[in-house]
């Protein structure tokens, strides 16, 4: 009996997940085809073919929904950045720096619609969502702090006041990335665009050469 009523319970367990998924997939696709404003609970139980009720069921309302899947991408990014290791030298140092930068475009590429809804929307859905936000950003801009204090001990980055400089490089990346999801950037694979945006924000950093 204990068996079956754990099988049930599995069973339960899976087809819940299985929904919640099936609804966190249909929200990408509305968001992604109206944006965050326009969209609607009546659009996602429509794409979702469920019933109003069972949306309930698993998220309070759309900007719940939204929420999560923004703190799913948000992870993925925490994810791939990390703290540079200086053993290899400083050509080790900036290849895994642009190794970062490349992860990053990645997900942010993956998730495009999502990011552009980060960027152009996300801000000002109200008070609390804006603190996670800005506790999001200040965790990225504590990581480049991070790796430009190194770099200095390094002495590959010239003395600066490292946390404006993470800002800077924090806005070049976000600005770019816009850019370029929404079809006004370079065509450019995001090797290069690592890259460039690397040689951009490093170039200002850079002790002169003797």
């Amino acid at each position: 009996m204990d068996d079956q009523h754990d099988g049930r319970k599995e069973r339960a367990t899976r087809r819940r997940s299985h929904r919640r998924t099936e609804i966190l997939t249909a929200s990408r696709k509305v968001f992604s085809d109206k944006g965050y404003h326009a969209s609607s609970v009546a659009d996602i139980i429509a794409e979702a073919r469920i019933a109003r009720g069972t949306f309930y069921l698993y998220f309070p309302s759309k900007r719940a929904l939204f929420e999560e899947l923004l703190e799913e991408m948000i992870a993925q990014i925490a994810g791939a950045v990390h703290r540079i290791s200086t053993d290899g030298g400083v050509d080790s140092a900036l290849d895994q720096l642009s190794g970062i930068v490349r992860r990053v475009i990645d997900i942010l590429e993956t998730n495009r619609h999502l990011t552009i809804i980060l960027l152009r929307e996300a801000v000002g859905l109200d008070a609390d969502f804006d603190l996670k936000l800005n506790a999001f950003y200040s965790r990225m801009s504590d990581l480049i702090d991070g790796a430009l204090t190194l770099g200095q001990s390094m002495g590959l980055v010239r003395d600066c006041d490292t946390r404006l400089a993470s800002y800077c490089v924090l806005g070049s990346l976000k600005e770019v990335m816009l850019q370029r999801l929404t079809g006004a950037g370079h065509e450019v694979d995001a090797g290069e665009l690592a890259r460039g945006i690397l040689d951009f924000n490093l170039r200002g950093l850079l002790k002169p050469t003797p």
